[in-house]
C-alpha cells in the first residue's frame, strides 16, 4: 500500500523557543487514520505541517497525493451558502445530505455553529485526501452519522483528529502524539484503548512502588536519626562522669555530629532519589493532564423552579419554533437539550439565562446560582489573565486561588497566561475553576457542547465530574457517549415536539 504522507526526522520549535515536538518518523496510508492526543501537544500543528502550511523546523514531509485540512475553525464570509459552495464543489451525496434543511440563499454569518460546521463540510469532501480537525464539532446527531457514514465508505482514507469516541471506532490505525513522540498502533481503537490502558495500569503501579520506597527510605532516616541522637546523649553522660577534659568533649561532640549529618545526608539521597523515581513515572504516563478538582455544587430542593414555559416562543423573522414550548422544570432534574442545529436549543438556554428577545407565551426563571458554560467560554474576561479572573469573583486570598487553580492543573506562572492564548480545553478548564472558587457556588451547572474542545481524557473527567455535581444540570450535546457516561436521564427534544 502506498504512502500518502511520509515524515522523516520532523522536529517543530514555537517563536518561543519552545520545541513542540522532535524527530518524528512516520507513514499515512491511504485508510482512516486517527490522530489522537492532549490539549496542547501540537496535533493542529502536525496537521499544518502535513499539508505545507508551516514548514518543519528540520527533518522533510513527502506528499504523494494533494492534501487538504479541515480546520476547526473559519469565520463565515458574508455571502450567500450558494455563492460559498460555487468554487470547487463536489455534488457528492453527502454534500446533498448535509446541506438538507439549509437554505441556500441565507447568509453563511446567519448560520447557526453546527449549520456553518455542516456548508464547510458539504464545500470540502471532494478533496482527494482529508485531514480533518474536529470535524463533528457543532454537527447534530444526523449530521454526525452522515458524516461517519461517509467516511466508513470513502476511498483514498482520511487523517481524523478527533475526541469522539463513535468516529474514532472507524480508524484502522492510531497515531498517538505525546510529550515523549509519535507512536503508531494498528487494529483499530479498541485494541489502542486496551494497550493504553495495560500501559497506564502498569506505570500507574511503579509509580506506587517508587512512592513506598520513598516513604520508607524518609522513614529510615527518621529512625536512625533517632538512634544516633540516642548515642551521641549516652556519649556525652559517659564523658561527663568520667571527667574526660572539655576539650576532648568537644571533639567527640564534633564527631558524632559529623557521623549524624553523614547518616542524615544518606538516607535523604535514598529519599530525594525515591521521589525523582516516583515523578519519572508519573511523567511515563506522559498523555494525561487530567483535572482532578472536586466541584460538587449546591443540591436544590426537588420542587425548587429552574424554569417554565407556557406557550413560550422567539421571534427573529419569523417565529424560532414551529410549536410553542411548553414545560416544567424543577429539582436537581439531569437534562439534555437535543435536536437539530439551528433548532434553538443555545437561544432557550439564553433565554433562560435573561437574554431579552421578541416572545410570545410566557417564561418564568428560578431564582438560581448558574454556572453557564458556553462553547466559547465568554464568561472569561479575554483582557486578563487566568488568576485575574478567578480574583474578580472570589473572596479567597491569593494563595487559596493558586491552590484552587493548581485543581485545575494551572500551577506556578501558568495562572498568568492571557485567556485570550488558552486552548479551548484550557478556556474550559478556567470556566469551571472560575464557578468553584467563585464566592457563590453554583446550583444548577448549564453546558452548550461541553466536550467540542476537549481532549479525551478531560471528556471522562468531565463525565466523572458531572455524575458528581449535586445540583441541576442542563446539557446542550450531540455526543451520545458523553450524556450516556454523565448520567443524564431527562430529553427535551425539539424535533419532537408537538406541543
Amino acid at each position: 500500500m502506498n504512502a500518502i504522507v511520509t515524515a522523516s526526522g520532523v522536529s517543530l520549535e514555537l517563536p518561543s523557543g519552545r520545541i513542540l515536538f522532535s524527530n518524528l518518523n512516520f507513514t499515512i496510508h491511504p485508510k482512516l487514520t486517527a490522530l489522537v492526543g492532549p490539549n496542547g501537544v501540537g496535533k493542529t500543528c502536525l496537521a499544518q505541517l502535513l499539508v505545507g502550511e508551516i514548514e518543519p523546523s528540520t527533518g522533510s514531509i513527502r506528499r504523494n497525493v494533494p492534501v487538504t485540512l479541515f480546520h476547526q475553525r473559519q469565520e463565515p464570509p458574508p455571502i450567500t451558502i450558494e455563492e460559498f459552495l460555487t468554487e470547487d464543489y463536489s455534488w457528492l451525496t453527502l454534500g446533498e445530505k448535509l446541506l438538507d434543511g439549509i437554505d441556500r440563499q441565507k447568509l453563511c454569518t446567519h448560520l447557526s455553529g453546527g449549520q456553518w460546521m455542516r456548508v464547510r463540510l458539504a464545500h470540502s469532501l471532494g478533496n482527494q485526501f482529508l485531514i480533518l480537525d474536529e470535524p463533528t464539532n457543532d454537527l447534530d446527531r444526523e449530521g454526525r452519522e452522515a458524516l461517519m457514514h461517509y467516511l466508513q465508505r470513502r476511498e483514498g482514507g482520511a487523517l481524523l483528529i478527533s475526541h469522539d469516541r463513535q468516529c474514532l471506532q472507524l480508524c484502522k490505525d492510531i497515531l498517538e502524539l505525546s510529550n515523549r513522540g509519535l507512536s503508531k498502533f494498528g487494529d483499530g481503537w479498541d485494541r489502542y484503548e486496551n494497550a493504553k490502558n495495560n500501559e497506564r495500569k502498569n506505570l500507574s503501579m511503579a509509580l506506587d512502588s517508587a512512592k513506598r520506597d520513598r516513604d520508607q527510605a524518609q522513614a529510615d532516616r527518621i529512625e536512625q536519626m533517632t538512634r544516633q541522637e540516642k548515642r551521641n546523649r549516652r556519649g556525652a553522660e559517659t564523658a561527663e562522669r568520667g571527667g574526660i577534659p572539655k576539650i576532648l568533649l568537644g571533639a567527640r561532640k564534633r564527631r558524632a555530629q559529623v557521623t549524624t549529618g553523614s547518616i542524615d545526608a544518606l538516607t535523604l539521597a535514598h529519599a530525594n532519589s525515591a521521589v525523582r523515581n516516583a515523578y519519572e513515572a508519573f511523567d511515563e504516563m506522559k498523555i494525561d493532564p487530567i483535572m482532578y478538582a472536586n466541584l460538587t455544587g449546591m443540591p436544590i430542593p426537588n420542587q425548587k423552579l429552574i424554569a417554565e414555559a407556557r406557550g413560550f416562543n422567539i421571534k427573529f423573522k419569523d417565529w424560532l419554533y414551529p410549536n410553542d414550548l411548553n414545560f416544567t422544570w424543577r429539582g436537581n432534574l439531569r437534562l439534555a437539550l437535543k435536536g437539530g442545529n439551528g433548532a434553538g436549543k443555545s437561544t432557550l438556554i439564553k433565554a433562560i439565562l435573561g437574554t431579552s428577545f421578541e416572545t410570545r407565551g410566557k417564561l418564568c426563571r428560578g431564582n438560581l446560582k448558574i454556572l453557564y458554560v458556553d462553547q466559547r467560554c465568554s464568561i472569561l474576561d479575554e483582557r486578563k489573565n487566568i488568576f485575574e479572573n478567578i480574583r474578580d469573583v472570589s473572596r479567597l486570598d491569593e494563595n487559596e486561588i493558586r491552590n484552587g487553580l493548581a485543581k485545575f492543573l494551572f500551577t506556578k506562572d501558568s495562572v498568568f497566561q492571557k485567556v485570550s492564548s488558552l486552548s479551548g480545553g484550557e478556556r474550559l478548564r478556567a470556566t469551571l475553576a472560575r464557578g468553584l472558587l467563585s464566592a457563590e457556588k453554583p446550583e444548577i451547572l448549564i453546558l452548550d457542547e461541553p466536550t467540542n474542545n476537549l481532549d479525551l481524557l478531560n471528556i471522562q473527567f468531565l463525565e466523572n465530574f458531572i455524575r458528581e455535581f449535586q445540583g441541576a444540570l442542563i446539557v446542550v450535546s450531540h455526543d451520545e457517549v458523553f450524556l450516556k457516561n454523565a448520567n443524564v436521564t431527562e430529553v427535551f427534544d425539539f424535533s419532537l415536539r408537538d406541543d
